[in-house]
């Protein structure tokens, strides 16, 4: 066994055993000594991951290791976060023909139904937040027998079916395999929510990857296709436009911030974008719309006005605006101002991605560690430094969870909002200043390409050029 993969194997296996460790030794206290094994976990990751972008790595161990660390939690009960219960409760209502947004799960028309776990769904007092898309996954892990290994299994086939995806979308567009699949499969955030935590956050990247797969397929160059075929080729275009907008409704009908991308994805592969994307949500909101406009969104409208959790910037903004809703709306707007300008420069969907959601992210009000991972495929493809370090800090997001089991009460020590925020903020900084000087940037552990596929993307330097990149 050559060195490199030796070095590998060992990484691999120390970053197992402390996520083993991390989920099997109850005894270990949080939030110390316990968050310290993530923490080895995260630093075993981001070697392994320098490691594969320097050179191309061992692609079998890679997924060897990936799935032996979710093994390794697949068998454990949810101890960090308690939201599969509400999957299960919402695929409970499916399966008894009852609509999930039309009443809170403490409501009186629930009694006769209730499971032996319904005091465990959180927030019995609010209707599901959750769009139709997530209804319909949890309505079949009711269907498979509604049980928390049953929700894993499906939720780890989309995120073991999106890490195929982002080696495709490697070898497609010339990067590094190995390295974009360190960065995927190996990440502690994803393999705790997602084998451990029961999050099915991963079904929402599978289809994320999905979009960018589609978009970074073969262009017709110019002059390549004669006159008499130009009708073709639009009805290409407009097929895979329609395409781009199915798999982004998916996307914003598992969680909703994905929906911010679509007008850079109008705006760069036309208007067939949008009708399919307002067409697919259309026909998976259409089965609960019975309730009313109003039911649909009052868990959303809820949870949007008045949660809160490990803030960072928005921390900042609140102070600014005493008022809640203005301090929101203050918030968004910069958000906003990102969709704008991607949406101006015409970004690829991989870059709008990247930089909305992660907008969203640094801004956002609410931010619990699994929302980290919505721009985890993105950050992976591109060894984006900031968003993934992102990943191994949002950990700090469970400091105080030992105390909110004991008291009820969440405490948020300002020195953790600002050890997982300000490091993020300053690779940012310091990458936006590398580019305006002309350098790499130092938030980008760059892949190599191969000559052969940067000779094939000759053609679309000027596009990328255009793009600012």
């Amino acid at each position: 066994m050559k060195s490199p993969t030796r070095v590998l194997l060992l990484l691999g296996l120390v970053e197992v055993a402390a996520l083993a460790a991390f989920g099997w030794l109850t005894g270990a206290a949080l939030p110390m000594p316990r968050l310290l094994l993530p923490a080895a976990a995260f630093l075993c990751y981001g070697a392994a991951g320098i490691a594969a972008t320097k050179r191309p790595l061992s692609i079998p161990l890679i997924w060897g290791i990936g799935i032996l660390a979710r093994l390794a939690l697949l068998p454990l009960a949810p101890e960090l976060s308690d939201d599969i219960y509400r999957y299960l409760w919402d695929g409970h209502l499916l399966g008894e023909g009852l609509n999930p947004y039309g009443h809170p799960p403490a409501d009186d028309a629930y009694a006769s139904i209730r499971t032996p776990w319904h005091d465990r769904v959180n927030h019995p007092e609010v209707p599901t937040i959750y769009p139709p898309l997530a209804q319909l996954l949890f309505g079949l892990v009711g269907a498979l027998g509604g049980t928390i290994p049953g929700a894993k299994l499906v939720w780890l086939c989309f995120d073991l079916g999106c890490g195929l995806l982002l080696c495709r979308i490697a070898g497609r567009t010339g990067r590094n395999p190995s390295a974009v699949l360190v960065w995927y499969l190996w990440s502690p955030l994803l393999i705790v929510e997602t084998a451990w935590s029961a999050h099915f956050d991963a079904v929402g990247l599978f289809f994320l990857a999905g979009l960018i797969w589609v978009a970074s397929g073969r262009r017709n160059r110019p002059g390549g296709t004669s006159r008499g075929h130009r009708p073709n080729r639009r009805r290409t275009r407009h097929v895979r436009a329609a395409t781009l907008g199915s798999l982004l409704g998916l996307a914003a009908l598992t969680k909703f911030a994905p929906a911010a991308v679509l007008p850079p994805l109008v705006r760069r592969h036309g208007a067939a974008a949008a009708v399919a994307f307002v067409a697919v949500c259309t026909a998976l909101y259409l089965p609960f719309a019975g309730v009313g406009l109003g039911a649909l969104t009052e868990g959303l409208r809820t949870y949007a006005e008045h949660w809160t959790a490990n803030q960072g910037a928005f921390t900042l903004i609140a102070r600014l605006f005493p008022d809640p809703v203005q301090a929101r709306t203050a918030a968004a707007v910069p958000v906003l101002a990102v969709v704008v300008y991607a949406t101006w420069r015409r970004f690829r969907v991989e870059r709008a991605l990247l930089w909305i959601i992660g907008a969203g992210l640094l801004l956002s009000p609410t931010f619990h560690p699994w929302y980290a991972l919505w721009v985890l495929p993105m950050a992976a493809l591109r060894g984006h430094a900031p968003f993934l370090l992102l990943t191994g800090l949002s950990f700090l997001g469970y400091w105080g969870l030992a105390a909110y089991q004991l008291t009820g009460v969440w405490p948020e020590p300002a020195w953790t909002r600002v050890v997982m925020w300000l490091p993020v903020w300053i690779l940012l900084l310091a990458d936006i200043v590398a580019r305006r000087r002309g350098s790499t940037g130092s938030g980008t552990l760059r892949m190599r390409r191969s000559s052969r596929v940067q000779a094939k993307r000759q053609v679309s330097r000027g596009e990328e050029r255009h793009e600012g990149q």
